[in-house]
């Protein structure tokens, strides 16, 4: 995974890159408000377009939630795929 900000904008842009394949995925792209970060890109899944949302939230000193839904109707509706949670060590 590549993470890179733009100081002028504040827009975070989020890659993951699978070097088995060299495939790079589409940018998710998006920023933090009142504590939640909020990243989306259009993107395709078996030949078919898709929104891809990934969500930080619950975030605090020690601790963090991220989620990645999919949305198959241009963001009306959210599937979450994949959840985890992180915790600084020794906490």
């Amino acid at each position: 995974m590549c993470a890179l900000i733009d100081a002028k904008t504040g827009l975070w842009s989020i890659w993951w890159f699978d070097p088995r394949n060299l495939v790079v995925d589409p940018p998710v792209q998006g920023g933090f408000k009142d504590g939640v970060g909020s990243f989306e890109c259009d993107d395709t899944l078996n030949g078919k377009p898709i929104k891809v949302r990934y969500r930080w939230t619950e975030i605090t000193a020690n601790s963090a939630h991220w989620d990645q839904a999919f949305s198959p109707d241009g963001g009306a509706t959210w599937e979450v795929n994949w959840r985890m949670d992180f915790r600084r060590a020794g906490t």
